[in-house]
C-alpha cells in the first residue's frame, strides 16, 4: 500500500473517530463548556448579553482540522504541538465569533450564510498555516528538502526547463 494511500486512510480513521466522539458527548461537553466560558469573554470585550449558540454542530469544524495535522507528513513534533494547540485556540475565537453573527429572534433565529462559510472555511486555512513549511515543497519549483525537520531544510536546485536543457550540451 503506498505512503499517500496510508495517509488517506489514516485521515478517514481519525476524523471518523472523532466524529464518533463528537457525537457521542463531545457536542454536548463543549457545548457545556461555551456555556461557562462564552459569557465572561463577551463581557470583557464588551458584547453584554450575547447569545451562545453552545449546542451548533457546526462546532465539530475542529474534526478535520486536527485530522490535517496529524497526517501531514514532515511536520516536527513541536511544531504538530504548537499548530495544533493554537489552532483549536483559532476554531474556539472563531466559534465565539460566530456566535455574534446569530439574527432573527426565538426560533427564526439563524446564522447567515458568509459567516457560517467562514466558519467552515477556518479549520482548512489554519492547517495551511500550521502545514505551510512541509506544502511549499510540493509546489512546482518549491524547494525540496530531504531531511524532514523543516528547520533543517535544504534548497535544491529546480528541475531544467526545456529551453535548458535544448540549449545545454549533453557530455
Amino acid at each position: 500500500m503506498s505512503k499517500r494511500l496510508l495517509r488517506v486512510a489514516a485521515f478517514v480513521a481519525i476524523t471518523l473517530l472523532l466524529t464518533w466522539l463528537w457525537n457521542e458527548g463531545g457536542r454536548m461537553a463543549y457545548g457545556r463548556f461555551l456555556k461557562a466560558v462564552a459569557p465572561p469573554i463577551y463581557d470583557l470585550l464588551g458584547f453584554d448579553g450575547a447569545r451562545v449558540g453552545a449546542f451548533r454542530q457546526r462546532y465539530v469544524n475542529f474534526v478535520p482540522f486536527i485530522g490535517l495535522v496529524l497526517v501531514t507528513p514532515g511536520l516536527s513534533r513541536k511544531r504538530r504541538l504548537l499548530g495544533l494547540a493554537i489552532g483549536l485556540v483559532v476554531l474556539f475565537c472563531g466559534h465565539l465569533a460566530l456566535n455574534l453573527t446569530e439574527v432573527g429572534r426565538g426560533r427564526a433565529r439563524h446564522l447567515p450564510i458568509l459567516p457560517s462559510l467562514v466558519s467552515d472555511t477556518l479549520p482548512f486555512l489554519v492547517w495551511l498555516g500550521v502545514a505551510a513549511p512541509m506544502l511549499v515543497q510540493w509546489l512546482p519549483g518549491g524547494p525540496a528538502s530531504t531531511a524532514t525537520d523543516p528547520g533543517a531544510e535544504a534548497i535544491a536546485e529546480p528541475p531544467a526547463t526545456a529551453i535548458e536543457r535544448s540549449t545545454t550540451p549533453e557530455a
